[in-house]
């Protein structure tokens, strides 16, 4: 007798999340200057939003934008003024960029702003990631009003435009070619990850795949992350080189990960490692205060412009560091005060 499928909305896969986690850990090695070996970490983020967005608005969009901004403004508002009060104290620390109120405003407000020599981005540099899924949350949400069977549909076509106007525009303004930037494609790779997950476990006549699919999921898993590694070093991924060079394998590898969680939700005993789930649980954190410790401790203690037995041990003390902080981020930021805001501004509306 088969066993009773659990629906596919209501599986939970810890395989994704284990995939954010590692992602994160890349994203860390992006700011270590002699490895310098992440950036493709935010194509995979892009991506698994996509697919999460749409897999959780399924049944519905009750409170969708509140839940989202309330798990992500108060941490990344903190880091962006804790960057103010660092501009202020040291005014040297970045190249660039300056410690002026219109540009603390814009940032919080997600505007872009060219914030010197040509370069459009936020206050806290590694926010620029965190404005793109507002907007996508924002797209995503208009496009939910207008019809929530075809939100992903709608939703793909406002970033198509968007990224079309901005390239097909003579002298596009900073909001354009910011929001406009081809990466934000990735969004619809990560919608259409969802789409082709659903379709594959609808089709799943019992409900179980083969085992080794699992297994070609985790070696999938391991050639993309290679593959990435490779065109980190080679490719020109500028423009639109980036969600083709970048963003593809990205969405496979969301794909793989789906397959690998799949088998081990039917039954086929392959426990994704809890340390990577944890680690994607504190992902959102990990990334956005890890920045600033590892550019402290290559500057003022392990100096790592070039690989030596001081720089290696100064990346193990960098991942140390960035993880302890994210935890206590995760846990007074990103629970309870996001749990207090959820309570009192979204209980309050049911």
């Amino acid at each position: 007798m088969k066993d009773q499928l659990p629906d596919f909305h209501q599986m939970h896969f810890d395989s994704i999340q284990a995939l954010r986690g590692v992602t994160a850990l890349f994203i860390v090695l992006e700011h270590v200057r002699f490895l310098n070996c992440g950036a493709f970490g935010v194509d995979i983020f892009f991506c698994i939003s996509g697919f999460m967005i749409m897999f959780s608005t399924h049944g519905g969009g009750r409170h969708f934008l509140g839940k989202r901004l309330i798990r992500i403004l108060p941490l990344y508002y903190m880091m962006t003024a804790g960057t103010f009060l660092l501009l202020l104290l040291f005014p040297g620390m970045f190249e660039q960029t300056r410690a002026n109120p219109v540009f603390l405003l814009k940032s919080l407000l997600f505007i872009p702003f060219d914030i010197g020599g040509g370069t459009i981005q936020p206050l806290l540099r590694i926010g620029w990631t965190v404005n793109c899924e507002i907007f996508f949350y924002i797209l995503f949400m208009i496009a939910m009003r207008i019809s929530h069977r075809f939100r992903g549909l709608l939703c793909g076509l406002f970033l198509v435009g968007f990224v079309a106007m901005a390239h097909l525009a003579p002298a596009p303004c900073a909001f354009l070619a910011f929001y406009g930037n081809p990466v934000m494609l990735e969004f619809i790779f990560g919608m259409l990850c969802y789409y082709v997950s659903w379709g594959l476990y609808r089709r799943n006549q019992a409900g179980r795949l083969p085992g080794f699919f699992g297994a070609a999921g985790i070696l999938g898993l391991l050639v993309g992350f290679f593959g990435l590694l490779v065109t980190k070093r080679t490719a020109n991924v500028l423009g639109f080189l980036r969600p083709l060079r970048w963003g593809l394998p990205a969405m496979l590898m969301v794909l793989c990960a789906f397959l690998v969680g799949l088998c081990h939700d039917h039954g086929q005993n392959r426990k994704t490692p809890s340390p990577f789930v944890r680690l994607g649980d504190i992902s959102f954190s990990l990334y956005l205060v890890h920045y600033y410790p590892v550019m402290a401790l290559d500057r003022f203690v392990f100096d790592f412009s070039a690989p030596s037995p001081r720089a290696f041990f100064g990346v193990a003390a960098a991942f140390a560091v960035s993880i302890c902080l994210a935890i206590i981020s995760w846990a007074l930021v990103e629970r309870r005060l996001s749990a207090y805001l959820r309570r009192k501004f979204l209980a309050a509306s049911k």
